[in-house]
């Protein structure tokens, strides 16, 4: 078979620099452990297309789709932010949904509303009752203080004051250690490195599943934003900075320990795209 044939349609779009190959599967085409090498493949940079992780849009039976999350790993996350908006992005501008959706995750149902290039969304609730507030961490030979939430998907949260300073090797290094101290985190976790600005908060974070710093992460500037609320720092409503843009996250606060997130930040509509397949030919 001519390694010119084409495997599938699909589109790049970003969130902030967070960035996503999207792939229409409402048919269910592929199944998921073809999509899990199709983004271990697409997601390779220099290699392939290049991306943070594959978005598969599937049927949904009672909302207007449902999202799941291929990180470039190939593992499948429970729900992202910046994916989300970017998904939510690519259905409205297909004319799959309304400028306002409702869609699937496996965290639970999100929400979103399209205003070119912004994408807002509220996303599902978290449970605060398993919050771990301002705890002692050695790693690396360094002394830190962590916190840790899961929003959809788990997250420390650790505040630097130095963290300008700080290069992106460094950050990796350590974010890494953390990630994988399953003692603390078996399943693994995201790790955001935030410090205080006049503006609001800087996160830089560390993705499991992508295993690396990336440009933006929507569900780090959620987190981030509830423990720097949590611990005094920040209001209820603020801009949190990431390396690719702001991510400007709401909290409204519910009975029993619960707290309704709401994300908002910028999308781009980068490209549709055919793919070959010799992009697929070396993954197995």
């Amino acid at each position: 078979m001519s390694s010119n044939n084409i495997v599938t349609k699909c589109a790049k779009l970003n969130g902030n620099g967070n960035d996503f190959i999207v792939i229409d599967n409402r048919s269910s085409r592929w199944t998921a452990s073809e999509l899990s090498r199709i983004s271990r493949s697409l997601c390779r940079r220099r290699e392939a297309l290049g991306a943070d992780g594959v978005l598969s849009m599937e049927f949904s039976s009672r909302l207007h789709f449902r999202m799941r999350l291929f990180n470039s790993d190939g593992s499948e996350g429970e729900i992202c932010g910046n994916g989300a908006r970017c998904i939510a992005r690519y259905a409205f501008e297909m004319g799959i949904a309304p400028r306002e959706m409702t869609f699937e995750t496996l965290a639970g149902d999100v929400q979103a509303c399209v205003e070119a290039p912004m994408v807002a969304l509220e996303m599902p609730e978290v449970d605060l009752s398993r919050v771990v507030l301002d705890e002692a961490l050695e790693v690396a030979g360094l002394k830190l203080r962590y916190s840790f939430v899961t929003v959809g998907v788990p997250h420390v949260v650790i505040f630097l004051d130095d963290l300008s300073k700080r290069t992106t090797e460094e950050l990796t290094r350590l974010g890494r250690e953390i990630r994988y101290r399953v003692d603390l985190f078996p399943q693994g976790t995201n790790v955001n490195f935030v410090a205080l600005d006049r503006k609001g908060l800087f996160c830089i974070t560390y993705e499991r599943g992508v295993e690396g710093i990336t440009s933006s992460c929507g569900t780090g500037s959620v987190a981030s934003a509830i423990i720097s609320h949590l611990l005094g720092k920040s209001g209820e409503k603020t801009d949190v900075r990431n390396l690719g843009g702001i991510n400007t996250v709401s909290l409204s606060f519910l009975e029993k320990g619960r707290v309704l997130p709401a994300l908002a930040g910028k999308t781009a509509f980068v490209a549709r795209l055919e793919v070959l397949e010799e992009a697929l030919a070396d993954i197995p």
